[in-house]
């Protein structure tokens, strides 16, 4: 059998997430149609990780088996012409048979991007959460010192069979003029983690929380509030 690695982009914005569920479009679901399309057999593909409905990736990595031995410049032009226009393969090649996506990639880097001028910008709005008038960036910046390094963040996810809670997380904020992106790193993520950070962080941006409150969302108190799936795209998988 044949190992292939997919680097992929999508944006999210009319899928159901990464995963497969019936029914609903999801980018599994048509980069799996695709692929059995052009192999002509059936295939599993294997995500990095799964994406809520509605969040992007400018990164993505997966992988495959085939029992085809099929020349990767041609798979990869085969597949760019019969997927959907918002999902686009950059590379695809050969990997060791005991490369899996999910367990294999060393770090995950995420953005949550947000437009804070008065007027709403239609290049940035699929990508990005609108708060006119903006945040108060020292108070953000407060609250990334607190959320940084190595914690429990069971408090700030939707848990489901997750046994390591215990991440080091890196966090930076970023400010260009109207645009704001808070910029998260980890080996790895909980299921809704970064965008309930995200929250908590938009939460103290105005004014709702003070910085040092985080703390007991660390110590296992469940933050209430995560923010919409729009302004999230998975940046960067490192392998």
């Amino acid at each position: 059998m044949k190992n292939y690695l997919l680097r992929l982009s999508f944006i999210g914005t009319r899928y159901s997430g990464w995963q497969i569920q019936p029914g609903v479009p999801t980018v599994q679901g048509e980069l799996t149609k695709v692929l059995e399309e052009v192999l002509g057999e059936r295939v599993k593909v294997v995500g990095c990780c799964r994406t809520d409905a509605g969040v992007h990736a400018k990164d993505y990595v997966a992988n495959f088996k085939s029992s085809k031995d099929f020349e990767e410049e041609k798979l990869l032009k085969a597949l760019n012409s019969l997927l959907p226009k918002d999902i686009g393969v950059s590379e695809v090649r050969e990997v060791p048979e005991d490369f899996n996506a999910r367990f294999s990639v060393k770090g995950k880097e995420y953005v949550y991007r947000i437009w804070t001028a008065p007027w709403r910008d239609p290049f940035l709005y699929p990508f990005s959460l609108h708060i006119p008038g903006g945040l108060e960036v020292k108070a953000v910046e407060e609250a990334m010192d607190v959320i940084r390094g190595k914690h429990d963040f069971s408090g700030f996810a939707k848990l489901e069979d997750e046994k390591n809670t215990v991440i080091e997380l890196e966090a930076e904020l970023e400010v260009r003029g109207h645009l704001i992106e808070l910029r998260f790193r980890a080996t790895h993520f909980l299921r809704h983690m970064v965008r309930r950070l995200s929250g908590a962080l938009i939460w103290v941006g105005r004014g709702k929380m003070d910085p040092k409150e985080l703390e007991k969302f660390l110590s296992g108190e469940s933050f209430p509030y995560t923010a919409p799936p729009q302004g999230l795209t998975l940046e960067r998988v490192f392998l």
